[in-house]
């Protein structure tokens, strides 16, 4: 229709007045359905055969905002890794298994997994997201989620999925949860093919951030932990009964904040915690 050719001129005038330009490092990002601006085949990071599949997914996802290099820069976590709290091991050969941590300090939840490394570029992805408001970020990253979710849990294995809570203050300045945003999107992102309201529900109240604390990327190992001590409080402990309950996140660094929400859950009745953030620190 005469209409839709309309539209496709003006969305190919608006690309070429106002290019769009990579959220990490702002450099233009050339027009991938245009044959003059395709970089080619997107090669692996480090030549493996699961980066190069994963690389591939992100491409897909996030090539609207990110350059060819900022995506080749996120990095995969790749077995081995703790079977607990997914801490990739240095040494690439082995098989996975219980890291030192885990052993001296047991965790409240049972395994937590994430898709990519705590590096920089995954860190200035996370904090444009988070901190800058770029929220067209919400669905690729919740698609990655998505994605990691299905490839370690059973969609009808989890009864209660709940987005790890910000304190009042910080929810009001801030004006989203992001990781309520991201959880929020599965629903959408998996359409009629996947009903993931029959598998889970996504519990925004169930958890609640009583007291305000400091920012965490400010404190060392053992002060995180003192940090989020009694931070947070159980709504209702009927609806958790026996459940098992996925914690979702946006990054995983010591592990103190899952693990104090973990230990609420599990005192409070919950049968079995779980977790999943976007990104691992190492």
């Amino acid at each position: 229709m005469i209409s839709d050719i309309f539209k496709h001129a003006g969305r190919i005038l608006h690309r070429v007045v106002f290019p769009p330009k990579c959220l990490v490092c702002t450099a233009f990002i050339p027009d991938r359905t245009n044959p003059c601006g395709s970089s080619g085949p997107l090669p692996a990071a480090n030549g493996n055969s699961a980066s190069l599949s994963l690389h591939r997914q992100l491409d897909r996802m996030l090539s609207r905002y990110l350059c060819r290099n900022c995506i080749l820069g996120l990095v995969a976590v790749e077995s081995p890794i703790c079977d607990c709290c997914g801490f990739p091991f240095e040494s690439r050969k082995g098989v996975d298994h219980r890291c030192g941590d885990c052993i001296t300090h047991p965790k409240f939840f049972e395994i937590a997994r994430a898709p990519l490394v705590y590096d920089q570029v995954a860190m200035r992805v996370i904090q444009r997201f988070k901190y800058n408001g770029k929220l067209q970020l919400v669905r690729p990253l919740a698609e990655l989620l998505l994605m990691t979710y299905r490839m370690f849990w059973k969609t009808d294995s989890v009864d209660l999925v709940v987005p790890v809570p910000l304190h009042l203050s910080r929810f009001r300045s801030r004006g989203f949860n992001q990781a309520y945003l991201m959880a929020n999107c599965w629903k959408k992102i998996a359409g009629d093919g996947e009903n993931l309201s029959n598998g889970h529900r996504l519990e925004r109240e169930l958890l609640i951030r009583s007291r305000a604390t400091l920012p965490q990327t400010s404190l060392g190992r053992e002060q995180r932990t003192v940090n989020m001590k009694n931070a947070f409080t159980l709504n209702n402990s009927s609806e958790i009964m026996d459940k098992h309950i996925l914690l979702v996140d946006d990054v995983y660094t010591t592990g103190a904040t899952v693990n104090e929400c973990a230990r609420v859950l599990v005192n409070g009745g919950a049968g079995r915690v779980d977790v999943l953030t976007l990104a691992r620190a190492v």
